[in-house]
């Protein structure tokens, strides 16, 4: 409204409202999400409102929608397996983990930003380059059941997928410990001195335990490693968040320190704002810190940042998305704890055999696992509860399942019977 020649608009905060004198050229953006506006939003102030529906296609090159596309047919081709079409975990957001319908062409704008930032029309060669590092981002957010139905994807149809396979293997992290432990390696430094990560997983999140256990192999690659711990929903407020951040980004570590700093948050696909929000915040303190020239600077990378995001597995089809772009760095880790923790075997191993081949003829790398009976003996551990629920007694005694149990792991932990009982256990299975 206009008062005396001066313009007006209403505030109001709940049942409070309050006229506030603006400038001449004051302009009011509201950003919103489409289905948030439509379904929410009242419609006088929708009609009262110019509208714009923005999108990545508005601000990349055509040429540039023209390999978000070529992404898109690459990622449906490489989630959906033949035969079963209508399965929602074969499709594309079961397969890379946390995709939306703007992944492929945020991928796109980030790479070709980063690679070619003049921003002239890409010849051929360099279309190839950009498509080729733009697959080997979305191979660091697939599911690893998703590469086991590989060859039986429409893409197997025309193209030779093992040497995909082998790419994602060798990009593939096993354990969060061992992408911290290539992180605290880098010795480039990016322009804020911090490397950022969003990490997603189906396995349960550390406890403090696990913390520890951290640390101590990370010493072993770096001296001095410090490692810090918090859940985003430990924080009544953005004030109590942002104080931690605060504080954390202004320790000043010795020459040859490492901070890392673990941001973990449950239930991702229920807490995308949240995540989203925190991101944000993380990213307007780095900011500030290096306006303040409050960070530490060296010719290392001394601060690693980790956002651990807890997703179910039937995650696919929500508003999450594990792509973040510009400084973050997205990468899909199935179970956080090592191999030698979970006595799973390895990955690579386990491709293309039957369940008995997997109980013999496998001798572990004596540096991961002390002997094959270890690694079995671990993993028998680790299923029994749950094999031992499946079977049922006659007369329906739970006391009989409890003590089932607790008999088999008395034996796997006995030192004199547990070597013998699981050549049995494995030679019972192979048959």
């Amino acid at each position: 409204m206009v008062l005396n020649n001066q313009r007006y608009v209403d505030l109001g905060l709940g049942t409070q409202r309050v006229k506030c004198r603006v400038h001449d050229n004051f302009k009011l953006i509201v950003i919103a999400d489409k289905k948030t506006v439509c379904e929410r939003f009242p419609t006088p102030l929708v009609n009262r409102l110019e509208k714009h529906f923005l999108n990545m296609s508005s601000v990349v090159s055509e040429q540039g929608n023209r390999i978000s596309e070529q992404l898109r047919k690459w990622v449906e081709e490489f989630s959906i397996v033949k035969g079963f079409e209508d399965i929602d975990s074969f499709k594309e957001g079961g397969t890379f983990i946390g995709y939306q319908e703007d992944t492929c062409i945020s991928i796109v704008f980030h790479v070709i930003k980063q690679m070619y930032p003049n921003n002239h029309k890409l010849d051929k060669a360099e279309v190839v380059n950009v498509i080729s590092v733009c697959k080997s981002e979305l191979l660091k957010m697939v599911a690893t059941d998703a590469v086991f139905r590989l060859k039986n994807s429409l893409l197997a149809i025309h193209s030779d997928v093992n040497e995909l396979i082998e790419q994602y293997f060798n990009l593939r992290i096993t354990s969060l410990v061992e992408y911290l432990e290539r992180m605290v390696a880098i010795q480039r430094r990016n322009e804020t001195g911090v490397h950022l990560t969003l990490a997603t997983t189906h396995s349960r999140l550390l406890t403090d335990r696990d913390v520890v256990e951290f640390k101590q192999r990370l010493c072993e690659v770096k001296d001095k490693v410090e490692i810090a711990s918090l859940s985003l929903q430990q924080f009544q407020t953005e004030q109590e968040y942002t104080r931690e951040i605060q504080v954390f980004l202004r320790k000043e570590p010795g020459a040859s320190n490492k901070t890392v700093l673990l941001v973990q948050c449950e239930r991702g696909e229920d807490n995308a704002k949240l995540i989203a929000c925190a991101r944000h915040l993380v990213e307007d303190e780095l900011k500030e810190r290096k306006r303040e020239e409050a960070i530490y600077i060296s010719n290392e990378i001394n601060i690693f940042i980790v956002f651990l995001i807890l997703l179910n597995r039937q995650s696919y089809g929500t508003k999450f998305a594990s792509y973040c772009g510009g400084d973050w760095n997205t990468v899909h880790i199935d179970d956080i704890r090592s191999l030698e923790y979970t006595g799973m075997l390895p990955m690579s191993f386990v491709i293309g055999k039957q369940i008995y081949e997997l109980f013999e003829g496998y001798q572990p790398d004596t540096k991961t696992f002390p002997t094959h009976l270890v690694c079995q003996k671990m993993k028998f551990t680790n299923c029994i509860q749950n094999a031992a629920s499946r079977l049922q007694d006659q007369n329906g005694s739970e006391e009989r399942t409890y003590d089932r149990v607790r008999d088999i792991l008395n034996i796997l932990q006995d030192i004199h019977y547990s070597d013998t009982f699981t050549e049995l256990l494995c030679q019972r299975l192979a048959k």
